[in-house]
């Protein structure tokens, strides 16, 4: 008797995941007696052929295993197909679920009348994720079981496209008919989505059955291994989708009059615009690709692009994706040009707004009016947006004066301008729509604005319920203490005393845990020469920092205290040495949104590229040190910012540091200093405070922490650090000080920490520092002294860590010479230390930082200030003088 189904599932060294797969197999209501199971080995070197055979031994009349040499899963289900005999073939993968009624609901639907007909049926995907086994319905096509199970035609509804045979059940004799196999040479993805479309398009009006009520659940796996997860630099999987997929549809000859159905387009687009969004993550952009592979991206883009209706581009809605997306495909399309400008912004405090365009290849000629006179933009950047590691298009954004009607011309031509990217267009930007803008955005006490929670409590019952579910959770002496804190807030933010306390309030901290850094001496110099400023320093109370800020007189607020929340609600100024979310997202949005403009006063010197990190932030001011980093950061490239937001201040704690290299004696200059970085892949999360991060696995192994051990234990180093009266200081970065035992530091060697010392004292005693990438090494530039490169990992390190190589070649830029081995390490210190480095070194030291004034501070408050001071209208409608050390804005 012919089967209804047939179940085909390539596996490759999924032994770990065969049980779940197989015990819902055997759990079906439906049967799995009345099942055709075909498993093909695809040469796994696991257990996975045992497991699968022991399956089939238990099952031997439902249950064939085959075995291949590895060739792909697109071969793995050809096999499948050449013994498959039942009516409807549907391809699960080993490492996921079907739920208990699976098949059961998809055989009533295909009997139904409501059902029955249909070319094709698909099942709900439900994301499985692993690490903490929850599972949610929120997969990109979700949408599709929202009217619940019924019959579609995809002619007159695009949108249910189907880009997976997993969920998939097709009609076993079509295939076979028409000759559809799976594309061998997709060996990364869209394999799925080629076969999908062959298969459907084999009808002139395929109808598509939604089966809403039967499952399957899709495993997110913990450990990131699927062949998703690990082909991200592997440049088949951007290339061949297009070669062997798209290209190979368009030229099939049915379709040569009549074009890609819009479903067929809907697809491609889904597929592509998918690897618009994944570009955007640290896998892809840390990524290597060969120039071959863009080379051969922009022809297949063009090719395929020209099967693409302009209107499918526009209209795209099967999942949210950013405007400049679509923007990029429509310019791509046409080869050449730009898109709309929109009203992206308007800075109320500097009355300038904010216009965006985009643009492919040469940047268009401007012609901007303000009151119908010429005008310059004030401020102008271009901003690269990416696919797959390599900027695409580019963002044109414009600072322009607010002072009157703007209007603006490109190559030539009068343009409409969008009151936001999808909103109304206009010729001319008056003031009343800039007014209306602003106060749609204005908050002018946001504390009257507070949510309804923090007036009248929820229902007592409802809260108790909230209360003892969370404790539960999270422990009774911490959810205690945090429903204490929410209760302390809800009244210090209705507080008119602490309103006025706070009001205007100068908010400045380093980290959350820690002080000492930049905003530390920038509170210093406020107190002493601005009393006028009500400033405030934040830490949290149960760190050494606060005790010692409090002895010395600072006016200290605790971080994450009911006070702290009211102050940054009535601030005017925050400023941060740092950026991470316990800085840039404080406050919680139930407490409602701040008012105060941000200054980024950076806890180093850019030199890498982290616009992945960065252009989530919003900052008012972004304090840079040199010259090379104001035009990396606000010109050209892969950061949003723009001259309106960087200043060429310097770092206050440089004017610290210089202060004390003046104060120590040259015979207290002793030491040998060992500082590198931390790295993003061996450690995990933040934690509850900033300070908090545990490793994701024993990183004693790893290359990492064995070349720095190799370095510390070197017997050349030792001996040369002697023969200077030198003493050996390692000072690991504070993400790695809880890690220190792996290191094995040997006893010659002193460990400090920035928590047990002032860094900067250390650093004014150092004759040399040995880093590997930090940008502590701009300190020592900034003393003038000699740094020592070990750079044992530089490949894994720009795969895997925060930066991606930006503007600064250590090779060509750096204070000293580059290392790779801890031998190679241990010479250059010896030649640092005996003055025998090459004069190259200091020259470029001195050129990096020409201006050392002890001025940093002052320049801080002066560019804090200049955020929420008006432009006039004569300097606005003009371009801004571009920062150098020579010129300061």
């Amino acid at each position: 008797m012919t089967p209804t189904f047939t179940v085909i599932s390539p596996m490759y060294n999924v032994a770990r995941y065969l049980g779940e797969y197989f015990s819902s197999l055997e759990s079906q209501t439906y049967g799995i007696e009345k099942l055709e199971i075909v498993l093909v080995d695809d040469g796994s070197d696991d257990d996975t052929h045992a497991t699968a055979s022991e399956f089939a031994a238990r099952h031997p009349d439902t249950v064939t295993v085959l075995t291949q040499e590895n060739g792909g899963q697109a071969s793995a289900r050809n096999l499948g197909l050449s013994v498959a005999t039942g009516e409807w073939v549907t391809f699960p993968d080993p490492d996921d679920v079907l739920a208990p009624d699976y098949f059961e609901r998809v055989a009533a639907f295909m009997t139904s009348s409501g059902g029955r007909g249909a070319d094709m049926y698909t099942t709900r995907m439900l994301l499985w994720h692993e690490a903490d086994n929850t599972v949610t319905a929120d997969h990109a096509l979700d949408f599709r079981f929202d009217a619940g199970t019924r019959r579609i035609h995809l002619a007159r509804d695009p949108r249910i496209v189907q880009a997976h045979v997993t969920t998939g059940f097709m009609r076993r004799d079509r295939i076979a008919s028409h000759a559809i196999a799976f594309e061998e040479r997709l060996r990364y993805r869209f394999e799925d989505g080629l076969f999908v479309t062959r298969y459907l398009l084999a009808d002139a009006d395929p109808v598509v059955g939604i089966v809403a009520e039967s499952e399957y659940r899709y495993r997110q796996r913990a450990d990131s291994s699927s062949t998703i997860q690990q082909s991200v630099s592997q440049p088949a999987k951007y290339v061949d989708p297009i070669r062997y997929g798209f290209l190979d549809i368009a030229a099939g000859p049915e379709l040569a009059e009549s074009g890609l159905p819009r479903w067929v387009q809907n697809l491609f687009l889904y597929d592509q615009l998918w690897i618009f969004r994944s570009s955007q993550t640290a896998a892809v952009r840390h990524a290597r690709f060969p120039d071959s592979m863009y080379d051969q991206l922009g022809d297949l883009y063009a090719r395929w692009l020209s099967h693409i209706d302009e209107a499918a581009i526009i209209g795209f809605d099967l999942m949210p994706v950013a405007q400049w997306m679509r923007d990029a495909l429509l310019l791509l399309k046409r080869g050449r040009g730009h898109s709309t400008p929109y009203l992206a912004s308007v800075d109320k405090h500097r009355d300038l707004v904010q216009i965006n365009y985009r643009y492919v290849g040469r940047a268009p000629h401007e012609s901007i009016r303000v009151s119908g006179e010429t005008a310059e933009a004030h401020f102008t950047k271009d901003y690269d947006l990416e696919l797959v590691g390599r900027p695409i298009i580019h963002q044109r954004t414009l600072w322009i004066s607010a002072a009157g009607p703007i209007e603006i011309d490109l190559d030539g031509v009068h343009q409409r301008i969008g009151l936001s990217e999808a909103n109304q267009q206009v010729y001319t930007i008056h003031r009343t729509l800039i007014e209306k803008r602003i106060g749609a955005r204005r908050v002018e006490n946001p504390v009257d604005s507070l949510p309804g929670w923090l007036g009248p409590l929820h229902h007592p019952a409802t809260v108790a319920r909230r209360k003892w579910h969370t404790m539960r959770r999270v422990g009774f002496g911490t959810a205690a203490r945090a429903w204490a804190t929410r209760a302390a807030t809800r009244v210090a933010l209705k507080s008119t005393r602490l309103r006025r306390r706070f009001g205007n309030a100068w908010v400045i901290m380093d980290r959350d845990v820690d002080a000492n850094d930049s905003g530390e001496v920038l509170y210093r110099w406020i107190a002493e020469h601005h009393r006028e400023v009500n400033a405030w320093f934040v830490v949290r109370r149960n760190t050494s920092d606060w005790k010692r800020l409090r002895r010395e007189g600072f006016r200290l607020i605790p971080y994450g205290s009911a006070r702290f929340f009211a102050l940054m609600m009535n601030a005017t100024h925050v400023a941060s040495s740092h950026a991470d979310r316990f800085i840039t997202d404080a406050v919680p949005a139930k407490y409602g949104k701040p008012s105060y403009s941000f200054t980024f006063l950076q806890h180093g010197v850019i030199k890498g590229d982290i616009s992945r990190w960065l252009n989530a932030k919003t900052f008012s001011t972004f304090v840079v040190s040199t010259c090379d980093e104001f035009d990396y950061v606000s010109g050209p490239g892969p950061f949003k910012f723009s001259g309106r937001e960087v200043r060429l201040c310097g770092l206050p704690r440089f004017d610290d540091l210089l202060e004390r290299d003046e104060n120590t004696p040259a015979s207290q200059r002793d030491l040998v200093l060992i500082m590198p970085t931390w790295r993003d892949h061996l450690l995990g999360a933040m934690g509850s405070t900033s300070a908090e991060r545990m490793p994701v696995g024993d990183i004693r192994d790893t290359l990492y922490v064995q070349s720095i051990r190799m370095l510390l234990h070197s017997e050349d180093l030792r001996r040369t650090a002697e023969r200077h009266a030198c003493r050996l200081v390692f000072m690991p970065h504070p993400n790695m000080r809880d890690h220190l035992d792996a290191f094995d530091v040997p006893p010659h060697v002193q460990i400090l920490s920035y928590a047990d010392a002032n860094v900067r004292d250390i650093i004014a005693r150092a004759r040399v520092m040995v880093t590997d990438y930090s940008s502590i090494a701009f300190n020592m530039g900034y003393l003038q002294r000699p740094v020592v490169y070990y750079q044992f990992d530089a490949h894994e390190y720009y795969r895997n860590h925060t930066e991606r190589p930006g503007y600064f070649d250590y090779a060509t830029h750096g204070f000293g010479p580059v290392t790779e081995t801890a031998d190679e390490a241990a010479a250059a210190v010896g030649a640092a230390l005996d003055g025998d480095l090459d004069s190259k070194y200091a020259a470029r030291a001195a050129a990096t930082f020409p201006v050392r004034d002890g001025q940093n501070s002052r320049r801080v408050y002066e560019a804090m200030l200049a955020s929420r001071q008006p432009v006039s209208i004569g300097r606005a409608t003009k371009a801004a003088a571009h920062e150098t050390w020579s010129r300061e804005g």
